[in-house]
């Protein structure tokens, strides 16, 4: 267990001389004054474990040094998190003071921070649901034992059940968000990464789907599918996927969060025209989180879009 600091005061960082920015990494106001660019969030995690011995970093900011991908905002604008003794009244920062075992703690990029186990057990045990299962799956991407931090002693039902949720199969976060918004809307868990073999030693790989009832949904992001060779290439995967009894159902960026209602409505009918016989209780739930997903939507109630 970290014992308590005598004294952080004794570790704080002398003032440093005042240097001027380079232009190279100034920003500036809308009245064109130059403003404050911070250093890198791994750079400023550095500095605070430096001058605090005591001081870990943790949380959202151990992911984002472990390599791991965070969903929202930049790292300019994010704080380093610390656990320590005692709340630490450190500008830039945000303190914890939660128990933390040495074997927990490690060395990573010149930063004292919390091992990629308990850095994810921290991410499922503090963040939204959500957010967790993104940044689990890429933890067990790279190798983190998710089944063995479910067994650990004290773990709650909702931290069991957050990790149960991960898959490392999930190639981006967004890939992620759509699992969950599935399953979170009643619907049977999807498999990752399905292969289909569509003959002449070719062979898809599916994002999310149901093998058993063929119905697929694929991710298309910004970054993809803008030229006409990826447009003509789609079209052609999809018509051969499409002749060997599969119904792929693609999903635009803005779907999440714009248009969950229309994506649980679609995916839902798609995989009972299929053959899935969901009971009362399932269909009730359904039902229940398209028409919760409609109230917080800012489009129109109405026919349901395809996607």
């Amino acid at each position: 267990m970290l014992t308590p600091a005598a004294s952080f005061r004794e570790a704080e960082p002398s003032p440093q001389p005042e240097t001027e920015i380079p232009l190279h990494q100034r920003r500036y106001s809308p009245l064109g004054r130059p403003a404050f660019k911070p250093p890198p969030l791994t750079e400023r995690a550095a500095r605070i474990t430096r001058s605090v011995p005591q001081a870990v970093v943790c949380r959202q900011t151990a992911a984002h040094i472990w390599g791991i991908s965070l969903t929202e905002g930049t790292e300019e604008d994010w704080p380093v998190e610390l656990i320590a003794p005692t709340y630490l009244a450190l500008p830039g920062s945000v303190s914890y003071v939660v128990p933390l075992s040495a074997e927990d703690i490690t060395e990573h990029q010149g930063v004292r921070l919390t091992t990629m186990e308990r850095t994810a057990l921290d991410c499922a045990r503090w963040l939204p649901r959500m957010e967790a299962v993104v940044l689990l799956d890429q933890f067990a991407r790279k190798g983190v034992d998710l089944e063995a931090l479910w067994h650990r002693p004290l773990n709650s039902w909702h931290l069991r059940d957050t990790l149960s949720m991960a898959d490392r199969g999930a190639a981006s976060p967004r890939e992620s968000m759509l699992r969950v918004t599935l399953v979170e809307g009643g619907l049977p868990r999807p498999v990752t990464q399905i292969k289909v073999e569509l003959g002449n030693d070719r062979s898809a790989y599916l994002d999310l789907g149901w093998e058993e009832f063929k119905v697929a949904v694929e991710y298309d992001g910004q970054a993809h599918h803008t030229s006409d060779a990826d447009r003509q290439y789609d079209v052609q995967r999809r018509e051969e996927l499409r002749q060997r009894g599969w119904r792929v159902i693609a999903v635009r960026r803005d779907v999440i969060p714009g248009q969950i209602a229309d994506l649980l409505h679609n995916v839902a009918d798609a995989l009972i025209e299929r053959g899935w016989k969901p009971g009362p209780d399932e269909t009730i739930r359904i039902l229940r989180r398209i028409r919760a997903a409609r109230r917080k939507s800012r489009f129109r109630s109405g026919p349901p879009r395809r996607l």
